[in-house]
């Protein structure tokens, strides 16, 4: 879906039918009136599916969020602590998500500005 807001759809086919209802003369080539509204209520319909199992997640979304920085603090105690009993440059700090001290970059130190002597 390529920049399409389906409130703005929903809204467009809302006011559509109100305006091709009251002017049912008014034709299309290859759609009808009641296709229009068949097409618009199902998507309409769709549109409150997802409105209720949006609402259903909540719940989980909520609690993810909760548990998420807690379990993000206690991953990083635990690789401080990785880090403190293997070593800094061990396999297991690399394999717990932790940067080798023989991989870092080594600071380059201050750059000097332009026009200062080294």
């Amino acid at each position: 879906m390529a920049n399409i807001s389906t409130n703005e759809v929903r809204t467009d086919a809302e006011t559509i039918l109100k305006v091709w209802s009251a002017n049912p003369d008014f034709k299309l080539k290859d759609v009808t009136l009641e296709n229009f509204k068949t097409e618009a209520d199902r998507f309409i319909a769709i549109l409150a599916s997802l409105e209720a199992k949006e609402e259903e997640m909540q719940p989980l979304r909520n609690d993810r969020d909760d548990l998420a920085p807690k379990l993000n603090g206690l991953c990083t105690r635990a690789r401080a602590g990785i880090k403190g009993y293997f070593g800094e440059n061990s396999s297991e700090y690399e394999a717990a998500g932790g940067t080798r001290a023989s991989e870092r970059k080594k600071p380059s130190g201050r750059k000097p500005k332009p026009g200062e002597a080294k």
